[in-house]
C-alpha cells in the first residue's frame, strides 16, 4: 500500500494527483506532466519539493482557447462602453457593432511604439492578441505609433494579454501622442492585477481599462505562502517565502536578473499557454547554468 505524504494539513500525494490531472486532461496544455517532474526535481529538500507542489497547484494557467474566452469579455465590455457613448448600447449588439453596424469603425492594436523602441516583435503578447482579436472580430490591425488621430467614428481598442503593474501600458500611453480626452481610446485586456487597474485610473482616466479576469494581491504568492501556514498546509519552520528565497539564490545568477518575486515585486502565479509574464515568480520563467523554467518566457 502506497504511503500518503501528509504535513499538517498538507496531502501531497493528493496536490500531486491533481497537478498531474490537470496537465493529463489538456487543462494546462502543452505543460506536460514530464516538465513538470523535471521542474519540480530542480527543488531538494522536502520542504523545497512541498513548495513546489503547492506553487503548482495554485499556479494559474490559461491555455489559448481560456485567453480567447477572456479576451472576449474585454472586448464585449469596452465595445459596450463605447456603443454607450453614441446611445445605441440596446438598440445594437456588440458583435453587429464590430462590423460597423452603429456607424463606429472599430481598430485594434499592441501597446507597441516602434520609433520608442517599445515592443514590436510579432512574438510580443500584444502583437499576438492583436492578431488574435484581428482574425476573430474582422478588425482592422495597426501600431498605435501609426495613428495620431481618431476621427469622430473610429475606436482604437488596445490590447493584449495581461497587465499586472500598468508600467508598459503607461510607458507607451505616455509616449504614444495621443489626446485621450476625446473619449476613442480604451485597453481590453485577458487578466489585469489590481495594481495596474489603479495605477491606470489614476493616470490615465480618459482610458477605461477593461479585462476578461481580475488578478488580486490573495492570488499571489506572497499572501498565498502565509494562507498556507494558516491553512497548516505548511507545517515547517521556516516559512515558504524563505525556503523560495534560497531556492532563487542557489540557482543565481538567472539571465534576468535576481528579482525573485517577478517585475514590480507583484510575486503572480501566473502562466499562458504561450509564455510566462515577468511578474509573475522569477522560478517559473526565467533560466540559469542551474535552473530550467517551468514555462519558456
Amino acid at each position: 500500500m502506497s504511503q500518503v505524504t501528509q504535513l499538517g494539513g498538507f496531502d501531497q500525494l493528493s496536490v500531486v494527483r491533481a497537478v498531474h490531472w490537470l496537465s493529463r486532461t489538456g487543462v494546462r496544455s502543452p505543460l506536460t506532466v514530464e516538465r513538470i517532474k523535471q521542474w519540480v526535481n530542480q527543488f531538494q529538500a522536502p520542504e523545497e519539493k512541498t513548495l513546489a507542489w503547492l506553487i503548482l497547484r495554485n499556479m494559474i494557467f490559461r491555455t489559448t482557447e481560456q485567453l480567447r474566452s477572456s479576451m472576449r469579455q474585454a472586448m464585449k465590455q469596452a465595445t459596450l462602453h463605447f456603443l454607450d457613448q453614441v446611445g445605441m448600447k440596446n438598440t445594437v449588439t456588440w458583435t453587429d457593432a464590430l462590423k460597423g453596424q452603429a456607424g463606429l469603425t472599430f481598430l485594434c492594436g499592441p501597446p507597441a511604439l516602434p520609433n520608442q523602441g517599445l515592443p514590436t516583435q510579432p512574438g510580443k503578447s500584444g502583437d499576438l492578441i492583436a492578431r488574435l482579436v484581428n482574425r476573430q472580430y474582422g478588425i482592422d490591425k495597426h501600431y498605435p505609433s501609426d495613428i495620431t488621430i481618431l476621427q469622430p467614428n473610429e475606436r482604437l481598442i488596445v490590447v493584449d494579454d495581461g497587465t499586472y503593474t500598468g508600467t508598459q501600458l503607461g510607458n507607451f500611453l505616455r509616449g504614444w501622442g495621443m489626446d485621450f480626452c476625446h473619449g476613442r481610446v480604451a485597453i481590453a485586456v485577458g487578466m489585469a492585477h489590481e495594481t495596474a487597474c489603479d495605477a491606470l485610473r489614476r493616470e490615465f482616466p480618459d482610458v477605461p481599462l477593461f479585462k476578461g479576469e481580475l488578478l488580486t494581491t490573495e492570488a499571489c504568492f506572497e499572501v498565498l505562502s502565509q494562507r498556507w501556514i494558516e491553512t497548516e498546509q505548511w507545517s515547517f519552520q521556516r516559512s515558504p517565502l524563505e525556503v523560495y528565497t534560497d531556492v532563487h539564490q542557489r540557482n543565481q545568477p538567472f539571465k534576468s536578473g535576481d528579482g525573485g518575486n517577478g517585475y514590480g515585486d507583484i510575486g503572480a502565479l501566473v502562466a499562458f499557454e504561450h509564455g510566462v509574464p515577468d511578474d509573475s515568480i522569477q522560478l517559473l520563467w526565467d533560466e540559469s547554468i542551474t535552473w530550467t523554467p517551468l514555462v519558456d518566457r
